[in-house]
């Protein structure tokens, strides 16, 4: 365990300090894949093992292309078959490996780059037979892609060559793995800026003076003295449509101008009942403006059935108030023609 620790130590002093900094280039992330031992018997028995390994990986980006990279990974149990005064004797420990390496990145696009890294792997196989540690070669490539702003993906093969320390005899590690970093303070890149050319000013026009049409709200109510609809109709009164004349009048003079029309029913009968007759009796309304020569386009139609009562279901005249359809043109602006 003290070991580990120490790794992990050394580990993260591969990069600078001044990791807060802003664009700092300081990486940190894992990955996990299949690890392979082969040739771990002194004899020609298939004791070769793989093993699902998992490892960090941490770095400092210098600039696009190049980068110093450390990883721990805990690569596996492994079984292994060794030499000793004539007799071959078997073991089996976990494998560890602490690596090192510059690596170098070729861009196939702006946020996806192959790379390669040569370097030294520092291995530890605490077994039954004994703790023993090396330094073998190390070599990788791998596939490194900006998925946002801060995170990478990546897929690696990593190949530590020749571990060999009396229990190992020309082992190799060959490690498959997928893998995520987290790239502190960077940020997406800005493409850079056009270079200023200075153009004649040109005196402008003085602007149109701009006008702004309040709000305004016609309600239909069967609590009103005028009739709306018909019991269970949807068709409009001649009285009621006269009196939708203002807002009719206000989207034909102005093509700014827009109506939102909303039918509303009473309890009285099945839901699902009344919401069709408030689609229909709302329906009924935009069709007297349509009729006018205002396009269909500007008129928001929708039926709320009973849901939206604005008086007590319980007496006649609350019922009166609640059968309305609420027609509303909404505030906009418009240029005042001189």
């Amino acid at each position: 365990m003290k070991k580990v620790v120490t790794s992990l130590g050394l580990l993260l002093a591969v990069a600078p300090a001044a990791y807060a900094q802003q664009d700092s280039g300081l990486y940190l992330g894992g990955r996990v894949g299949p690890s392979f031992l082969e040739d771990s018997c002194v004899s020609d028995a298939n004791c070769g093992d793989s093993e699902l390994a998992a490892g960090v990986v941490t770095g400092y980006n210098f600039n696009n292309w190049f980068a110093l990279e450390g990883t721990y990974d805990y690569l596996g149990r492994f079984d292994t078959s060794f030499d000793q005064s004539g007799t071959t004797l078997s073991a089996a420990g976990d494998l560890t490996a602490l690596t090192l390496a510059p690596k170098f990145a070729y861009h196939l696009k702006p946020d996806t780059a192959l790379y390669g890294k040569v370097g030294g792997a520092w291995w530890n196989w605490n077994s039954s037979a004994g703790d023993r540690d090396d330094v073998s070669l190390m070599g990788a490539i791998g596939v490194d892609h900006q998925a946002t702003d801060n995170i990478n993906v990546r897929l690696e093969y990593q190949h530590i060559n020749d571990m060999d320390d009396g229990y190992f005899s020309s082992v190799d590690n060959n490690l498959v793995t997928v893998g995520m970093t987290y790239h502190f303070g960077r940020t997406s890149s800005e493409p850079m800026p056009e270079p200023m050319v200075e153009e004649p000013v040109m005196a402008e026009p003085a602007p149109e003076p701009q006008m702004v049409a309040e709000p305004q709200t016609i309600v239909l109510s069967e609590a009103g003295e005028t009739e709306l609809f018909g019991f269970d109709e949807a068709t409009l009164s001649p009285q009621a449509a006269a009196s939708l004349q203002p807002l009719i009048n206000r989207l034909l003079q102005h093509e700014e101008a827009t109506a939102t029309i909303i039918g509303h029913t009473d309890s009285k009968g099945p839901a699902a009942y009344n919401q069709k007759l408030s689609e229909r009796r709302a329906q009924a309304v935009a069709d007297v403006f349509v009729d006018a020569g205002i396009d269909a386009e500007r008129l928001t139609v929708m039926g709320k059935g009973e849901s939206t009562p604005i008086a007590s279901n319980d007496t006649v005249d609350g019922r009166a108030k609640n059968r309305r359809v609420e027609v509303t043109s909404p505030e906009f602006v418009y240029v005042e023609v001189q």
